[in-house]
């Protein structure tokens, strides 16, 4: 299993920041552009037990992702579990600080990769890297949407 974590400060109380990420309406907006994701499913404001579906696309290639979400504490943190989609496991866990310049916002997944060593290799060479970029662009986007 491979652990993949990115923080930042977001310059907004942790309601606001908790509000805006957890409303699953917003999440294409937060995706590097060479993404495209297709909610397949409506998008309500999170609870414990809601599944979301949703189609991502990227190298013309698409992948249906469902997600139950497993855990929520408003504004202080939720999780959620992939039920199917690409990963063999992906636990995704996004928690909202208080700190003097706003809000401390760490996402945190754990995940695998299917296909043994060719999915670790994948790993190594791609997947740490990619996430790095996306959550990168995707806490840029939230600072910038969330006054």
């Amino acid at each position: 299993m491979a652990h993949f974590e990115y923080s930042s400060i977001i310059p907004a109380p942790k309601e606001k920041v908790f509000d805006f990420y957890s409303d699953f309406k917003n999440i294409p907006s937060l995706m590097p552009e060479d993404y495209k994701i297709t909610p397949e499913s409506p998008l309500l404001k999170i609870k414990k037990g809601s599944e979301i579906e949703a189609r991502c696309s990227k190298f013309g290639i698409s992948v249906l992702w469902k997600i139950i979400i497993e855990e929520v504490d408003p504004p202080s943190m939720f999780r959620e579990r992939q039920v199917f989609g690409p990963f063999s496991l992906w636990v995704h866990t996004r928690r909202f600080e208080d700190h003097s310049q706003g809000t401390l916002l760490i996402d945190s997944i754990e995940y695998d990769l299917a296909f043994g060593i060719l999915g670790k290799l994948a790993q190594d060479l791609y997947v740490s890297k990619e996430l790095k970029r996306v959550f990168e662009f995707r806490h840029k986007e939230i600072a910038k949407q969330v006054k």
